[in-house]
């Protein structure tokens, strides 16, 4: 004996199943789209990253062109002393000063080196965003510069003030930590022997 089925109630059970289909199918779009987007917006972030870190590369090169340039104003004053380059105490972050130096024309050696550092801070922060700049001379022959600039994220938060920084040197390279709204990048620059 078959048995027999209604067509009528076979046909309203599927719909409702094609229905639930379509809704899990809209899900699991709504989700990828959702994952794209996550992963556009961390590119972005990731991009400028990597911009305003290739900028404070070639902003510390700038710097090492002025100290060449600058050869007998980049010399320490006497054994022991620093650089007229270098800040006077190691992992200084320095805005840029409002007041430019006195205007000069020819510039004495220490005069230029002054000018050097007023407009290269000046660049820097306007390079980059809330951008920091120390300067420290590590041994007679070489200045360590570090730039430390605000992450994208924190754009709109309010900053500890001074900016601390702390950098070691060891076998990996410069190490830079800033409490997490700052990023930084650590160079060398040769100070050039003046003859």
């Amino acid at each position: 004996m078959a048995h027999y089925q209604n067509p009528r109630r076979t046909k309203s059970a599927q719909r409702g199943i094609t229905l639930f289909e379509a809704l899990i199918a809209m899900l699991v779009l709504a989700l990828g789209v959702l994952g794209l987007a996550a992963v556009q917006a961390r590119m972005l972030v990731e991009t400028r990253t990597t911009n305003s870190r290739a900028t404070a590369i070639r902003l510390i090169a700038d710097l090492g062109d002025r100290v060449r340039l600058n050869k007998t104003g980049a010399q320490p004053p006497a054994i022991g002393g620093l650089s007229p380059y270098s800040d006077t105490a190691p992992a200084t972050f320095a805005a840029p000063v409002t007041a430019a130096p006195v205007a000069c024309d020819p510039c004495a050696p220490d005069q230029q080196a002054e000018r050097d550092l007023w407009d290269w801070r000046t660049m820097v922060g306007n390079a980059l965003m809330n951008g920091q700049a120390s300067i420290w001379q590590v041994n007679p022959r070489q200045l360590q510069v570090t730039i430390a600039w605000q992450l994208n994220e924190y754009a709109g938060a309010s900053l500890a003030s001074p900016l601390q920084v702390t950098t070691t040197d060891d076998s990996l390279g410069a190490i830079c930590s800033t409490g997490g709204k700052f990023i930084c990048h650590v160079d060398f620059i040769d100070l050039p022997v003046d003859q």
